[in-house]
Formats: structure tokens, C-alpha cells, sequence
């Protein structure tokens, strides 16, 4: 007796070639009737029935203009707010530095003034404190812009120069 490659019940009657994500299986009439059902089938030649797999749903991406790039740096009373909010939550050093994934010692200089946090950690902190400690930076206007020139983009306005140590 032939049993149902989806359900495992005892085929009864007529079965059903189906084609599952590439896979050709026989099916009872029961599951075949379940298959067509789905949105997901795509009747196909003589009694084979081809399932497709559900697409991934795609992510858009955020729309950010290539030209425009937020720089941050950190706040100048880094340390004192760093410390207080520590300090506020009741933890230690080695708390907070278990929390943002640093060392003791770390933690020990930034709250001292030694050390200036990497933007990757002050944001790090910012998360996990619940402080700010990054504010944007904000070029200067050239003279020549200011003077209501007109104004025109250069390479230096637009490109990032890296040089060789």
C-alpha cells in the first residue's frame, strides 16, 4: 500500500505528483486538494502540481543622499555626565563596562577626562545610560558664501580625500 509522502496516511484511490520547492512527491487527494488551495501553487503539465516557496519580504532601505554625512563628536562634559548617570543607576565600573562591552579600566579613564570615548562607544554608553553625549558638528560657512556670492560646489566641498601615512 502507498502512503502519503506529506500527511503518511494510506494512499486510497488515485494519488497525486506534486512538486514541493523542487522536490516531486506523491500526495494523498487530501492534501493535493490542500495544496491547490494555497495561493502558493502553480497548477502544472498532467497531475503535477508545483509549490512555491513564499518569497522573503525585502527591506527597503533608508534613502540617504551620498553627499550628505552626519558627523558627530563628543560633548565636552563627556566625563561628568558619564559619571553621574553611572553613578545615578548605582553601578560600578565593572557594571557599566560589562553593560557597553569595554574594559574597567576604560570606563575608569573616560569618567577621569584621560580618555575620549570612540564615537562607536559613546553612543554605546548613550544607549545604555540614557544620557546624550554626541551632538552633530557644524562646519563653518565660508566668507565667500556668507558675502551672498553665489554658491558654487567644489571637489573639496564634495569628495573625501584620504591621504598616505
Amino acid at each position: 500500500m502507498v502512503e502519503c509522502e506529506m500527511c503518511g496516511s494510506p494512499i486510497v484511490g488515485g494519488s497525486f505528483k506534486v512538486v514541493v520547492e523542487g522536490v516531486t512527491l506523491t500526495v494523498c487527494s487530501r492534501c493535493y486538494r490542500r495544496l491547490t488551495a494555497s495561493k502558493n501553487v502553480l497548477p502544472s503539465k498532467r497531475d503535477t502540481v508545483t509549490v512555491k516557496p513564499k518569497p522573503k519580504p525585502v527591506k527597503p532601505k533608508p534613502r540617504t543622499s551620498r553627499f550628505i554625512r552626519e558627523e558627530y563628536e563628543v560633548v565636552e562634559d563627556y566625563a561628568k555626565r558619564v559619571k553621574k548617570a553611572r553613578e545615578e543607576l548605582g553601578w560600578t565600573h565593572a557594571v557599566l563596562a560589562q553593560k557597553v562591552r569595554e574594559s574597567e579600566n576604560v570606563i575608569r579613564r573616560i569618567e577621569a577626562g584621560k580618555l575620549i570615548p570612540t564615537i562607536d562607544l559613546a553612543r554605546r554608553l548613550e544607549r545604555v545610560l540614557k544620557i546624550k553625549l554626541l551632538q552633530p558638528t557644524i562646519e563653518p560657512i565660508p566668507e565667500s558664501y556668507s558675502e551672498g556670492g553665489e554658491l558654487e560646489l567644489t571637489l573639496g566641498d564634495v569628495a573625501n580625500i584620504r591621504r598616505r601615512k
